[in-house]
């Protein structure tokens, strides 16, 4: 297996990922140049980019990747710094999977499909880390599913606000949540929500992918929002609408430093509930009196 990397401009993303899988490479991965400025909360439906960045692809011939390279010569937005290197693909493979491993929440088990289930006859989940975000690796979807597996579920209407690979709606559903709504504003969230919700043979009857407009007018007694504090902020008055009276909200995707501006911003139609600080990362939970 042949990894190539390459620094370019942002504005030339778009072209050279289309050069790279044109020229046969199987995966991509976007990262950091480490002098950009980051990016921490960027706005409600926007996706920005560094100004630089590196684009890693990975080829199973190495006369592809060298091909490549001599296309990327002819690209004026594409950096001096094109680096190619053979990467043993079993070692790669087993150190990727090394990164997920089964872990229980309460009554869960979260578990990826290299893995046998570590409790058949129990309740369990089966998903792979993708494009969209949500794996129980980051700690705030860590925080998440501790509090889902801590719930009686039964027959509780769940909305997983930004479902990102759609692991809390399927959890939810999972412990027994019915109707479960997973709702985001990225297309390729709900496509990879859709792929996990059947691959775990959960009906759409009882979790519905959908995006932010098909909510619209209806309560739920659950809504799980892992975002940002940003767009938390702003969604405040539109939580209050969404939830049943005495229903639940659980907030995370905070820092533990925003805790206090959530609290404070919230604290005027919410009671709170408890507050669970990992790694930096903070869950909120609060009630609708």
């Amino acid at each position: 297996m042949q990894q190539l990397r390459v620094q370019l401009d942002a504005s030339a993303l778009d072209e050279v990922e289309a050069l790279l899988l044109s020229c046969g490479a199987v995966s991509l991965c976007l990262e950091e140049d480490g002098v950009s400025n980051p990016i921490f909360e960027p706005p409600i439906g926007d996706h920005p980019l560094w100004p630089k960045l590196y684009i890693s692809a990975l080829f199973e011939h190495t006369v592809a990747a060298e091909l490549t390279i001599k296309a990327l010569a002819h690209h004026t937005h594409v950096g001096t710094q094109v680096l190619l290197e053979t990467i043993d693909e079993t070692d790669w493979q087993a150190k990727f999977q090394q990164q997920f491993n089964a872990k229980r929440y309460g009554k869960l088990w979260v578990y990826p499909s290299w893995q046998d289930n570590p409790e058949p006859e129990g309740i369990s989940l089966r998903l792979d880390p993708g494009l969209a975000f949500g794996t129980g690796k980051h700690p705030t979807t860590d925080l998440c599913l501790q509090w889902l597996g801590e719930q009686n579920l039964a027959q509780v209407s769940v909305l997983d606000f930004g479902c990102g690979s759609g692991i809390l709606a399927l959890a939810a559903a999972k412990l027994g949540a019915q109707p479960v709504v997973a709702i985001d504003i990225d297309p390729q969230a709900l496509k990879a929500t859709e792929q996990n919700r059947a691959a775990n043979d959960i009906s759409p009857k009882q979790v519905r992918v959908a995006d932010v407009s098909a909510i619209a007018g209806q309560r739920f007694s659950v809504i799980v929002a892992n975002i940002l504090a940003g767009p938390l902020l702003e969604l405040r008055d539109h939580f209050v609408a969404l939830l049943q009276a005495k229903g639940e909200l659980i907030l995370s995707g905070i820092l533990s430093s925003q805790v206090d501006v959530i609290k404070t911003a919230y604290g005027e139609h919410f009671e709170l509930v408890s507050v669970e600080i990992r790694e930096d990362w903070a869950r909120i939970a609060y009630k609708l009196p």
